[in-house]
Order: C-alpha cells, then sequence, then structure tokens
C-alpha cells in the first residue's frame, strides 16, 4: 500500500470505515482554514447513510453559528489495526440534535483519502504483555513493581505495539514505558523493550495505548529466531 491514497471504491470505503469503534476521536473542520478545527467524539454509524458524532455543550455554542443543515464540512480520524492509517472525508451536515447531547448527523462519504501511518506492518496478536514507567537506577524494586500494569498486545511491529488493558481510572501519566513481552514458543524469556507512548483511547472498560518502540538492533534478529511472524498462535 502506498503512503497516500483517495478512493472512490466503495469495498475499500466500508471495510476502512467499519475498523473504527465507538469512543475515538475524531477532528471536524467546519471552515477553509485547517487550523480552526473542533474535537468530537464518534458515537456511530450507517453504512451508506451517516456518521454520528457527539460534541462538548461549550464547543457547539462556540461554532452553532457555523453548524446548518448542508453545512459542508472536513472529518479526520485515525484508524487502528494492522496498517494504522489517517483518514479523511469531506461531508455535509445532515442535522444537529441538542437533547439529550449534542449530537452531529453526517453524510456518510463517497469518496475517502487515508496516509498510511506506519513504516512497519502489523500482525494481529493476544500476546500477555506486562508494561511500566522507566525508571531511574535508584529506584526500588517495591516500587516498580507497585507501577506495573498487565493487559494483552493487539498488534505488533518491529517499531510498534498497541495495547489494551483494563481501564484505569484515568489515563496513564506515563510516557516513557518499559514493556515485557512473552511469545509463546519461548514464554520463559520474555523480551523487555522500551518504548514512549504516542495514543491513548479509553472506553468504559478497556484502555488502548499506542506504543512506538525505542531504536533496538536486536529486536529484528529476535522476531526471526522465534519465527513469530507465521506462528498459528499469533493469528487473529
Amino acid at each position: 500500500m502506498s503512503k497516500h491514497q483517495i478512493t472512490t471504491d466503495r469495498t475499500t470505503i466500508v471495510n476502512t470505515l467499519t475498523k473504527l469503534s465507538p469512543g475515538a476521536m475524531v477532528d471536524i473542520q467546519l471552515s477553509a482554514n485547517k487550523l480552526q478545527r473542533i474535537k468530537a467524539k464518534l458515537v456511530g454509524y450507517q453504512e451508506g447513510a451517516y456518521f454520528a458524532f457527539s460534541l462538548p455543550q461549550h464547543i457547539y455554542a462556540q461554532q452553532q453559528d457555523h453548524m446548518f443543515e448542508g453545512k459542508s464540512c472536513v472529518i479526520r480520524m485515525i484508524v487502528e489495526g494492522d496498517a494504522g492509517l489517517c483518514v479523511a472525508f469531506k461531508t455535509k451536515l445532515i442535522t444537529i440534535n441538542k437533547k439529550p447531547q449534542i449530537m452531529l448527523f453526517v453524510e456518510y462519504p463517497e469518496q475517502i483519502e487515508f496516509i498510511q501511518l506506519r513504516h512497519k506492518s502489523r500482525i494481529n496478536t493476544h500476546l500477555p504483555v506486562v508494561i511500566s514507567e522507566q525508571q531511574a537506577a535508584s529506584v526500588s524494586a517495591e516500587q516498580a513493581s507497585s507501577n506495573m500494569l498487565e493487559g494483552v498486545v493487539l498488534d505488533l511491529s518491529e517499531g510498534g505495539c498497541r495495547i489494551e488493558l483494563a481501564a484505569p481510572s484515568q489515563s496513564l501519566s506515563m510516557v516513557f514505558v518499559q514493556i515485557i513481552l512473552r511469545f509463546p514458543l519461548n514464554p520463559e524469556k520474555p523480551i523487555v523493550l522500551n518504548g514512549t507512548i504516542k495514543s491513548q483511547q479509553q472506553t468504559s472498560d478497556k484502555l488502548r495505548v499506542g506504543i512506538q518502540f525505542d531504536a533496538n538492533k536486536q529486536l529484528k534478529a529476535v522476531f526471526n529466531k522465534l519465527n513469530m511472524f507465521n506462528h498459528p498462535s499469533l493469528a487473529a
């Protein structure tokens, strides 16, 4: 897949947009000025008909003069998955519901534009993982272990991964993290990696975290040695 594509193919559009999950944050551009964008949350969609987004009351109060039926706008969002895409499409506002919350309904797109974000392709996994904040040498083992969170790796590449955790009470404050991975072929020898949190997506009971690994010359060799990319236990 090339880095940047525009398509009107209905199958490609549907397959791309069905990877979106309710709760995903989106940018809505209501004017020609690309810097003037508002944040909204995806509520749902009906294939071929509409997308629905919820909007905070104070944002609507600031922007309501620019929101009316037939208003053109541009939607931008991140589609997670094995490729990792930034998707954008032009659409029109269908209607606005004001109760019990502000809801924007826009037309389902006939054309989308997308950019591949990742240089490395990813595979779907369900690997156990432990994540913790990178610690200074002076931090005791007891202090370090108290900050550890357990989860599963949803997808993985040589350059990064996406992890799902049981949702904490709020988003993680840590940025630089240590990750401990255990592979089915060699569970007694975990791989320890350092990385940086690049994204967080909170749902009602889960937190999904996107992590970019620090440069690691041994990582590719380890993957090849374990033959993990072709191992059936890693199939989605």
